[in-house]
This record gives structure tokens, sequence and C-alpha cells, in this order.
């Protein structure tokens, strides 16, 4: 079976105008703020920027778009965010030593805001050739298009890359954004609005938060006004211990090193697999001593293929397929298991589908689906879902690819009970002291990882497709806009059926979900003539 592909040729949009925009109502004098960003802020500075776009069709009845009144509603959406409007960049001095308070060590981000140097957040305009009836709608991708080439998306321009980030190579900051957002027209009247942040700065529920914010104050809903404190050190609480003691605590950081997790090390992956051009990302920090140093586990770089082509598509399960899965999990997992729930049953049956289209059905060595974990309510004290930031970890499930299946989702569950606040807090403790906070990555992609994020929203009205910007109609289709790496799963609501506001929260599983898969176009091609993709379906319209 060869992969179905997009045939109509798509043109980017071109940009027609680029501007700083600044908070509405907040000067910027010569009184400013400065904060640290959380401990784990710090350690995802090396991830992609966190990014989507929402699709909305043409207002009918209504006037068309007008970019300038978006504009504005953005910047007054940035008098509750208005440190997303300032400058990230590194401690000054930023010098290696642990008797300095742990918000002021090596590498440590900070926010300032409030200056008159402010870079502000850069405002895109942009105008598509195309029209957006070639996007389906959720119906059309729950019937016609259960399996659809999402690379159109990406391909269509929706947001720059221009400018670079703050802090995009570590070092960088002077003059650069944090945040970027750009609104795209169509020719039929529709518009894409899309949005970037550093990662440092959010993870996909803070990227939730604001698009939400943002478009209910363009629907002009100010009351009551949201609030979002910017608070990262409420999280560096929940560590265990004296994070500011010149020295960590020995106890903790022995127990901290028991917890299950990846520990790869950039500074110990110059191996001869490293690709010439991932060799800059190898590179100690001058500022760091190399005397006495202990280097950790490199990178398994033989065992991903960065330059192999890679294809990105949307599968669509059914609730019936979803509940078929869990059903099928239970009876595998036996008596006496831990409950699992439909979203652990998704991910096991995702697992095997990637193990069998690897041909690693028979391969006796470790195979990992490293979940990203959400940790507000995991901390001690736990955080507001409104918390504004990206506290998540990436947490190993590891299991003999030969063992991967259905029976898996216990294992999944599992592994997610280790990291409650106990562990966490000594994770914490660790993740103070270490020299570079993003010198260790959690996880890895390739032959052995999947890396799987959920968007799926537990807060009621606040779904990817229930942001209403009152263009008459909630959103046509919601992207995250991944980068293109082989190993990456991403799970979202479908968007058949927003959940009303007002109403009880109607479970995710109800309406069927979407999963974007990010594979080499050969695991891809195996992936979805599987005829185990559709195991658990038992009528296919």
């Amino acid at each position: 079976m060869s992969l179905p592909k997009q045939t109509q040729p798509v043109i980017a949009a071109t940009v027609t105008r680029r501007t700083r925009v600044f908070p509405f109502t907040k000067p910027r004098n010569a009184v400013h703020s400065t904060k640290a960003l959380s401990i784990v802020d710090g350690t995802v500075l090396r991830y992609s920027a966190t990014r989507a776009v929402w699709f909305f069709d043409a207002p009918s009845h209504l006037p068309p778009v007008d970019l300038e009144s978006l504009c504005l509603s953005l910047r007054k959406t940035l008098d509750f965010y208005p440190q997303w409007a300032g400058s990230l960049h590194m401690p000054i001095p930023n010098v290696v030593s642990n008797s300095l308070r742990h918000t002021q060590r090596f590498n440590r981000p900070q926010l300032t805001w409030g200056a008159p140097e402010d870079p502000g957040v850069e405002f895109i305009e942009a105008q598509s050739q195309h029209f957006l009836s070639m996007l389906p709608t959720p119906a059309e991708r729950a019937d016609v298009h259960r399996i659809w080439d999402a690379s159109l998306v990406t391909s269509l321009g929706t947001l720059s890359d221009i400018p670079k980030l703050a802090l995009h190579d570590r070092v960088s900051s002077d003059g650069l954004p944090c945040m970027i957002v750009q609104v795209t027209t169509f020719l039929c009247g529709g518009v894409a609005i899309a949005v970037k942040l550093a990662h440092p700065l959010a993870d996909a529920q803070t990227l939730l938060t604001f698009i939400h914010d943002f478009a209910r104050i363009h629907r002009g809903l100010v009351d009551p006004a949201p609030s979002r404190d910017f608070a990262p050190e409420l999280l560096d609480k929940a560590a265990e211990g004296d994070i500011d003691a010149p020295l960590p605590d020995p106890d903790i950081i022995a127990r901290s090193k028991n917890i299950p997790l990846h520990r790869y090390d950039w500074w110990a992956s110059a191996t001869p697999d490293c690709p010439s051009y991932m060799l800059p990302e190898t590179v100690i920090p001058p500022q760091v001593t190399l005397t006495g140093l202990e280097l950790g586990t490199p990178l398994p770089w033989k065992s991903w293929d960065i330059m192999a082509p890679i294809r990105y598509y949307r599968v669509y399960f059914t609730h019936s397929e979803i509940m078929a899965m869990w059903k099928a999990a239970i009876v595998a997992g036996g008596a006496g298991g831990p409950r699992i729930s439909k979203l652990d049953a998704l991910l096991a049956h995702i697992w095997t589908l990637i193990v069998r289209a690897r041909h690693l059905s028979l391969d006796e060595s470790p195979n990992n689906l490293d979940v990203s974990l959400g940790l507000r309510a995991r901390l001690s004290p736990s955080l507001h879902p409104h918390f504004l930031g990206s506290p998540l970890l990436n947490t190993p499930v590891t299991q003999p690819a030969s063992q991967v299946s259905i029976a898996s989702a216990t294992i999944i569950r599992s592994s997610m009970a280790m990291y409650g606040s106990f562990a966490l807090g000594a994770l914490l403790h660790e993740m103070a002291y270490t020299v570079d906070p993003s010198r260790q990555w959690n996880t890895f992609l390739g032959e052995r990882h999947t890396i799987v994020t959920s968007w799926l929203e537990n807060r009621r009205g606040m779904t990817v497709y229930d942001v209403d910007f009152g263009f008459g109609s909630k959103p046509r289709m919601v992207d995250p806009l991944f980068f293109e790496c082989d190993g990456c799963v991403q799970i979202m609501e479908s968007g058949l059926e927003s959940r009303p506001e007002e109403e009880s929260r109607i479970p995710w599983y109800n309406n069927g979900v979407s999963v974007g898969l990010h594979f080499r176009e050969d695991v891809m091609q195996n992936l979805l003539a599987d005829p185990w993709l559709r195991k658990y379906c038992t009528q296919i319209t």
C-alpha cells in the first residue's frame, strides 16, 4: 500500500505586514520587573516552540474579520500577560556557582518586562491564495477522511519562521520576541490564527489558556477579567529540601537518581555517531569547569535516522473503537491490576501499532513510550489549572518491544503512578542543582523511542475546539504545527462537538479522538496499511 498524498498544489501564505505590539494599558517605563522562570521551565529550553493554528470559516451574516480589531484585542489580552511582551534572557551575570540562589544559577532563564527596550510580541498579517474548503471539517475527518495527510496544514505558511524566538539557541535574546502571533486571511474570507511561544514560557495548557482569553476579549467578554498571575516561584515551592543551600541534600539526590527517567546527556553526546550538524548542541559552555565534571549517558544517535523523510497523518478513532480498546485492555491486564483509563488503552493500541510498523514485534530490546506528563495537579502544593509556564516532564514507559500489546495499558498506568508529589519533590531538588537545566534530555526519537503528548483538556469549555472569536462558528480545524520528527504522537479532541460551557463536561472519547502521527515514511506506510489499525472497529462506514 502506498501512502495517500495531497494532490493539490499548495502555495505558502504571503506576509503582508509585521509589527511589534505591546500591552494596551501597561506602560513601559524605567520601572521594570525581572523574574526567573521555574525549575522545570529551564529544562525545556531545547524543546521546539509551543505553537498551534486555529482555522475559522468566513463569518456568515457577519462583517469580515477585521485584522486591526484582532490586533487591538491581542494588545488588550497582553494586559494580562505583560511578561510575554518582555525579554527572555539568561541571568546577568551568567556564572556557574551553587552559592547563588537557585533562581540565579547558570543558564536559568529569566523574563524582564515593562522596560522601554521590551521587544514586544511579533504580530504578523498574511494572505493565502487558497480557500479553506481544502481542509476537511471535523465531520469529514470522522467520515471520509479518517486517515488524512495533514502535511497540507504545515505547507500553508500560517506561521512564519521569522523572526527567531529569544533563546532559540540558548544564548541570543537581544531584540528577539518570545511570542509570535500570525493572522492569515484566505480567499473565502476565512482566517487562521496561529500562536507561537518559547517553550519555557508555555506548554499546551498555557497556550490554551491564552487563546481562550484572546478569543473572549475579542468577543468583548471582559467581565470577569481573567486573573493570570505569573508566579513560577509557586512551582519551586514543591521542591523538597532547601534548594537555595550551597550544596544539595545527598539523601534527596540519591532518591531522585532512583526514579525512572531517561537522563541522556547532551554534553556526553559528541560520539562518532553524532550527526555533524548536531555537534554544536553537544558543546560544553565555556563557563563550565571541566575538572571533575562527570558525563552521563550519550544520546543513542544510531537509533534515529534524522535525515529520513517524515510523513504527518491524523487518524480518527471513534467512540466505539476507544471503548473496545479499553475493554480489551481491562481483560488483557487481568484482575488485581491498576484501574486503567480510556487514554491508557488508546496509547497501548498506538504503541502496539508503532512496534509492528517498525518490524520490532520479535525484538527483546527495550522499547520506550515517553509520555509528556503534566505536573500541575501532581505537585504538592498543587498548581492552579491556569498556572502559566511549562510544568511537564517526559516520563518513560519501557517494555521489551516483543511484549508491547493492548495489555501494556496496565504498564502505562503503573508507570505514570510513580510520579507523585513525593517523587517529583525529589526530582525538583535535583533539577535545582544541575549545572545546566537543559543539559539532560529525558526522551529521544527514532527506532526505540516515541514521544506522546496529550492535548486533551479537562477544563470545561477549554478544549482546542471550544475557541470562539465571535466569527459565527467554532474552528474548522486545529493543528499543533509540530516539527517533522520520527516518533511524535499528539492526541486531541476530534472537534465533532464542542462541550457547552453551561452543561456538564462531556468525556473526550464521546466524540472520538484525533491522533497526530509523525513517523519515518516507511514506518508510516506500514502503520496505515496494518489491519490492526482498525482492530477495534466494529463497523467501517
